[in-house]
């Protein structure tokens, strides 16, 4: 099963970060077109994103809920994303005055080494996105 791994610093809380990764704003913020969260153990989570095709919603539930510290969604196994039946965590560490997010997202799906390219791709922007719109 192929793996994902980005890591970038954000000169912000990380409690500004877990606001950005688990709720509808936040959300919007840096990832996704639309959105839907329930941030609890079990809850559920919805994205909508822009594909090369039109919108895709990749759906799931949350899986671990650690606030402000770990953040993990597996998602469903149904749909036409490619996330479909993938794992995604999130890990915050305060390192000064920086905090230091790790994502790790795998699956049989980044198998293909194209989606594997794009998700890396999807990636990289997000997360720069994510550091632009927080640290503005």
């Amino acid at each position: 099963m192929a793996t994902i791994r980005r890591q970038i610093s954000i000169a912000v809380s990380p409690r500004t970060i877990w606001a950005a990764l688990t709720t509808v704003e936040g959300l919007k913020s840096w990832l996704a077109d639309d959105a839907s969260v329930i941030a609890s153990t079990a809850g559920r989570f919805s994205v909508t994103l822009e594909g090369d095709d039109g919108p895709v919603v990749e759906t799931g539930r949350f899986h671990t809920v650690r606030p402000t510290s770990k953040l993990e969604i597996h998602f469903d196994k149904v749909g036409a994303g490619a996330w479909k039946g993938t794992s995604l965590a999130f890990t915050l560490a305060r390192e000064g005055e920086q905090t230091v997010v790790n994502v790790v997202h795998s699956g049989a799906a980044f198998d293909d080494a194209a989606v594997m390219k794009d998700n890396d791709d999807t990636w990289r922007r997000a997360l720069i996105s994510l550091r632009d719109g927080l640290e503005g």
